[in-house]
């Protein structure tokens, strides 16, 4: 049994590993505390999006931040792969990273062909589209894939042209929405009109790969820790219980700008009435 075998017995289906060499380094500092030199990378791609989320009626934070923080899972699984790969390789060293990375984590995952990178900068899946976590596990272990030259999406154009920022010369709703401070009118009628209070999903909804994935029955995640506690539409009673708060991927940013952005959908939601 391979170390891509020990990742498949945790749920992580799309994985595979790619020579360290093959990688596009961009926080290099971060490989120099593992210890060892890398000869290869497992990438592996973690399912989140839940059916709980997808057809709720009302959603007011990205897929992604519905459930409990994603770290968590990656730290705990990590953690679990690599006490169980230690006993199958013991002379072999490991480094587990999932959002900050030595590397620029899409661009691996597309070189070991495990997706496609879309027009709106995600990494998108046959599978799961993409609604994916991307972790890695570096090793001095040797890769089990000749890294692919990265391909590029059908090109529909559908994720831009739906995007409601690029519609508006601005920033990405996801990114305005973790915005500190102040917005201006326009910023604030944006995030209004749209309705979430943390990050944004429509570029992945109306993606054909989406589309397929959803008609397929693959793109729901079948791991347990996303399937509990599931949260749509976090509330102002939800978010004001601070233990509630810090389990959120959005805890991160603090509770005033999450806090704010609920102040501007309510105000929306109030002069409708």
């Amino acid at each position: 049994m391979g170390l891509a075998d020990i990742i498949r017995k945790h749920g992580i289906k799309l994985t595979a590993g790619i020579p360290y060499s093959a990688c596009k380094l961009t926080r290099p500092y971060i490989a120099d505390r593992f210890g060892f030199e890398p000869a290869s990378v497992y990438v592996g791609l973690i399912p989140y999006l839940t059916k709980e989320y997808y057809y709720a009626p009302r959603k007011t934070v990205s897929a992604y931040a519905s459930g409990y923080d994603y770290h968590r899972f990656i730290d705990i699984c990590g953690n679990q792969i690599v006490a169980e790969a230690k006993e199958r390789f013991p002379e072999a060293s490991f480094a587990v990273c999932g959002d900050r990375s030595p590397i620029d984590e899409r661009a691996a995952a597309a070189a070991a062909g495990l997706g496609v990178i879309g027009q709106n900068g995600l990494l998108i899946t046959r599978s799961y589209s993409s609604y994916v976590f991307i972790f890695e596990i570096f090793t001095d272990l040797p890769a089990d894939t000749e890294p692919q030259v990265p391909e590029s999406c059908i090109g529909c154009g559908k994720c831009r042209d739906a995007c409601p920022a690029l519609r508006e010369n601005c920033d990405c709703l996801s990114s305005l929405t973790q915005k500190k401070g102040e917005l201006t009118a326009r910023e604030r009628e944006i995030i209004r009109s749209n309705g979430y209070i943390w990050g944004c999903d429509v570029c992945q909804e109306v993606c054909p790969y989406t589309e397929l994935a959803v008609k397929n029955g693959t793109v729901f995640t079948d791991i347990p820790f996303f399937l509990e506690n599931v949260n749509p539409a976090p509330t102002r009673t939800d978010l004001d219980d601070d233990a509630e708060f810090q389990r959120r991927a959005y805890s991160w940013r603090g509770k005033p700008v999450v806090l704010r952005n609920l102040d501007v959908i309510e105000e929306s939601f109030h002069s409708q009435k």
